[in-house]
C-alpha cells in the first residue's frame, strides 16, 4: 500500500513538469517540452512552491499563482522568503515572466533553450539592448 502511495506521489509530482502536449498521442515531442519543463523549474526557485500543490479543498497552480501575482501587482508575495535580500529584486519580475513564457500552453509560442539564455543574460546584465527584451508578458 505504501508503495502505491509513494509512486502515485512521483507520478504526480512529475505530471507538474510535463508540458501539455504530452497529454496528445499525436503530437510530436520538441525541445519545446524541455523548455516547458525549465520554465516550470524557473517559477520553482523563484517562488519555493511546488508546480501543483493539492490543498484540502483546493488546487494550486503555479503558472496560475505566479501570472496572478504578477496581474495584480503582488510579486513580493510570490517570492519565496529564503531568496529575499539575495537577489536584486529587480531581477523577480523578469524572471517570472520568463518562466510564463516557457510555460505556454502553445509550444510555438515557447522560446529554444538559445533564447531563453539571451532572456536570462538581458535580465542579469541589462543594457541598451534592453529593447530587444521587450515586454514579454
Amino acid at each position: 500500500m505504501l508503495d502505491r502511495y509513494v509512486l502515485s506521489s512521483k507520478i504526480q509530482s512529475a505530471l507538474g513538469y510535463m508540458a501539455p502536449e504530452f497529454a496528445c498521442k499525436t503530437v510530436k515531442i520538441t525541445e519545446k517540452c524541455d523548455v516547458y519543463g525549465f520554465g516550470i523549474l524557473v517559477l520553482e526557485i523563484v517562488t519555493g512552491k511546488r508546480p501543483v500543490e493539492y490543498m484540502e479543498d483546493d488546487v494550486v497552480v503555479l503558472c496560475d499563482m505566479v501570472r496572478g501575482s504578477l496581474e495584480e501587482g503582488k510579486v513580493e508575495e510570490c517570492v519565496d522568503d529564503r531568496l529575499q535580500g539575495k537577489f536584486p529584486a529587480e531581477e523577480a519580475i523578469p524572471v517570472m515572466k520568463l518562466g510564463l513564457i516557457c510555460t505556454s500552453q502553445v509550444p510555438s509560442n515557447r522560446p529554444d533553450m538559445a533564447e531563453v539564455v539571451n532572456i536570462l543574460e538581458l535580465i542579469r546584465w541589462p543594457s541598451e539592448s534592453q529593447d530587444e527584451l521587450g515586454d514579454f508578458s
